[in-house]
């Protein structure tokens, strides 16, 4: 060996000596940025408010703590303060339902008027709303007013413009069907990030048939599930990282049929929908009413293992979801959930368990001052008590004054007409007679002075009479 060369392995050596306690804070691979991270998300769900926005019973003209919107917006704010990261949604239903509803549409909305549901509820930081059928009750010219002033979007995607050509591969859509919401966020380790949170709506195809005066030749309304198929892989490639689906929905059959009215449980069968916020058919998810459905876990409030919620009606609960989220490099992906519908009501002892929201009372104050001085205004008396306790039994009065009314109605217009002299039956069917509307949910008008409140407590919705030949 050369001088030259037991020169270099000499200094080799003393390097290696020197290298040997000088500790390395981190390898080439922990230099790297750490992509790996886990954040909470929680998603909360209004549904079916029908208009009662203020803790008030307008048939009963009297305050109530079972129901509204007002109640509703103090379990909100409560449940906003518990999380770091949380989105609200609603699901439709929401400008027909009561006295206030309907006296805002007979009033009609001018150019730059809003209406007293949105008044409310842009006070509450909504990020979308879903289209359900009772939003079509009043016409669409109506609907496209009432929804114009609303702070937050607007999604539906199974409703078509009727374009009348008999071609479904050119039909435009006549809602936005879906957005992507871009969410700031907190990580676990307190650092920002950003989900982008992709959030569809549907809403029966039974529209059709249950409005069909006020929509045919304007829109078409297509299968929910088939929809769902053509949409949500676009809403993947279009950089969703979840998907939230919100179907004014029941649960239904665990079978696919075609257009079906309560359509969820199809829908968890779509890959890539991550949640569901559904409504429509005014009951409480998870609950002991959906006992006994295969693949649905009421502890942990899935189906299919897909975390859902249906929030009651009225504003009587709060849906929430609450998901875990994983980012692995450039993903995000649920790793955990759990659900739960919140009541503003015990039941069992009959007390509130939420205070009103003051602001939004103080927001429709007008528009409910309005409405019961509408409603108390006399139009008639009775000699007898009217009530609907014994309708799903008996004959009874309440169901007997409808069915008359219609019938005298139906004799007057067709005087003079080819059909005068022909029999006239009526159909009239105890929509206030308990069930799932609960034990105080009957007409009951005592003897004397009948007022519009007791009118609109005989029939609750604004239904069009059609006689059929």
């Amino acid at each position: 060996m050369g001088k030259g060369m037991r020169r270099n392995v000499v200094l080799l050596f003393v390097l290696a000596v020197i290298l040997a306690f000088i500790p390395f804070k981190q390898s080439y691979a922990d230099e790297k940025p750490n992509t790996h991270s886990t954040i909470k998300l929680r998603l909360m769900e209004t549904t079916d408010i029908h208009n009662h926005i203020v803790d008030y019973n307008y048939y009963q003209d009297q305050s109530t703590d079972e129901f509204g919107l007002a109640l509703t917006a103090t379990l909100i704010k409560q449940a906003r303060s518990q999380v770091k990261n949380s989105i609200l949604f609603d699901n439709g239903d929401l400008i027909q339902g009561n006295p206030l509803g309907d006296f805002t549409a007979q009033q009609g909305l001018e150019e730059g008027d809003v209406h007293p549901v949105y008044k409310a509820m842009n006070l509450l930081n909504y990020a979308a709303g879903n289209i359900g059928n009772h939003e079509f009750n009043y016409g669409i010219t109506y609907l496209k007013e009432a929804i114009d002033d609303a702070k937050f979007p607007y999604v539906n995607a199974n409703v078509y413009i009727d374009d009348e050509d008999d071609n479904p591969d050119n039909d435009k859509n006549f809602f936005t069907p879906y957005k992507i919401l871009q969410k700031q966020v907190v990580d676990d380790n307190g650092n920002q990030q950003t989900v982008h949170i992709g959030v569809i709506g549907f809403v029966p195809p039974q529209i059709m048939q249950w409005d069909k005066t006020n929509l045919k030749g304007k829109v078409v309304a297509k299968d929910i599930y088939k929809t769902a198929q053509k949409f949500v892989p676009q809403m993947v490639a279009e950089g969703a990282d979840i998907i939230v689906a919100i179907p004014h929905s029941g649960v239904g059959s665990t079978e696919i049929n075609e257009k079906e009215e309560d359509a969820v449980y199809d829908l968890t069968k779509i890959e890539a929908i991550d949640a569901i916020l559904f409504g429509h058919s005014h009951l409480v998810f998870p609950s002991g009413e959906f006992a006994g459905i295969p693949n649905v876990d009421l502890e942990k409030g899935t189906i299919n293992g897909v975390p859902s919620v249906e929030a009651g009606m009225w504003g009587d609960h709060l849906g929430i979801v609450d998901l875990t989220l994983e980012k692995d490099s450039n993903d995000w992906d649920v790793i955990d959930s759990s659900s739960e519908a919140r009541p503003i009501y015990d039941a069992e002892t009959g007390k509130a368990l939420v205070e009103p929201d003051q602001k939004i009372l103080d927001a429709v104050r007008k528009d409910h001052q309005a409405t019961l001085n509408y409603i108390r205004s006399k139009v008639g008396e009775t000699t007898a008590p009217i009530y609907s306790y014994f309708a799903r039994v008996k004959d009874d009065p309440s169901v007997q004054i409808l069915s008359d009314a219609q019938k005298w109605y139906t004799e007057k217009i067709v005087q003079g007409t080819k059909y005068e002299g022909l029999p006239i039956l009526s159909a009239a069917a105890p929509f206030k007679a308990g069930g799932r509307g609960g034990p105080d949910y009957y007409t009951s008008i005592p003897q004397g002075p009948i007022a519009i409140k007791s009118v609109a407590d005989l029939y609750v919705y604004a239904n069009t009479l059609k006689v059929v030949n």
